[in-house]
């Protein structure tokens, strides 16, 4: 049986796992291998402190650079009972077209869209110049891993920046790193064909394990699969080599298909 190896977070399969089902149906393993975990701080009084701010008015703007930051910004925001003043109140900044979906579906506004990461710092900068923040208070909330890009852009606009953790990346389990490498060192059929990367920190921490546990990064390793351009972008920088399969349309059900495409090529 062929196998794909799964290396988004246990949460987001949890939501939403088209991808895996549409692969199983077609007689495809799915071994699922997060290679990043993203939770919560463990202790998130600051962070609680700065979302109460937020929802007083103490802040002009408040920045979340992509869904994920959206997602655990809207689960704190519940928790703390603050949604009504914030979706009333608050402008958001955030960067690329999903994150602008991702506020919609929660009903906040979006009133500094802003360009894609891979246009460019250039871009990004051109593109807030549009805007008057000009001494504006304004909360970024990231992963600790956050776009450092984004911050020195809106410094050089003249913002007053305040950082605060929303959320930790940290990378895979010590059992799942343990088998990936089991997996990539494999010479009979137990061998994956595929590995998907849906984030460019999954690369990132992907990369780091398996440099970590002693395999060479260019040995052993199967036909890549990234999500979008943004993960095929960090594949290439971190790889040297271009992924072999990019979702035609960016979302789980297209790069199913692709896979699903390529198998049956390959078989």
């Amino acid at each position: 049986m062929p196998s794909v190896i799964l290396t988004r977070p246990l949460q987001r399969a949890l939501i939403n796992n088209t991808f895996s089902a549409s692969l199983r149906n077609e007689g495809i393993e799915v071994i699922e291998l997060p290679m990043i975990q993203v939770n919560f701080p463990d202790d998130q009084s600051k962070l609680e402190s700065q979302i109460r701010k937020l929802a007083e008015g103490e802040f002009d703007y408040c920045i979340l650079s992509s869904p994920t930051a959206v997602e655990f910004f809207h689960q704190k925001v519940l928790e703390l009972d603050l949604y009504n003043p914030i979706m009333s109140a608050v402008g958001f900044a955030t960067v690329g077209e999903k994150s602008v979906a991702k506020f919609a579906e929660f009903g906040y506004r979006v009133v500094i869209p802003l360009p894609h990461q891979l246009s460019g710092a250039a871009a990004l900068l051109s593109q807030l110049r549009t805007f008057n923040i000009l001494e504006e208070k304004v909360l970024i909330l990231q992963s600790q891993l956050g776009l450092t890009v984004l911050t020195r852009a809106f410094e050089m606009c003249g913002a007053v920046i305040t950082h605060e953790i929303l959320y930790e990346t940290t990378g895979p389990t010590l059992h799942d790193a343990a088998l990936l490498i089991n997996l990539l060192e494999a010479e009979d059929s137990t061998h994956p064909e595929v590995i998907t990367f849906f984030s460019p920190s999954a690369v990132e921490f992907f990369v780091k394990t398996v440099s970590q546990m002693g395999l060479p990064l260019r040995k052993n390793l199967p036909v890549l699969a990234a999500i979008g351009e943004t993960t095929a972008f960090e594949i290439e920088m971190r790889l040297r080599r271009k992924p072999d399969i990019i979702a035609q349309n960016a979302n789980q059900e297209s790069l199913a298909q692709d896979i699903i495409s390529y198998i049956k090529h390959i078989s």
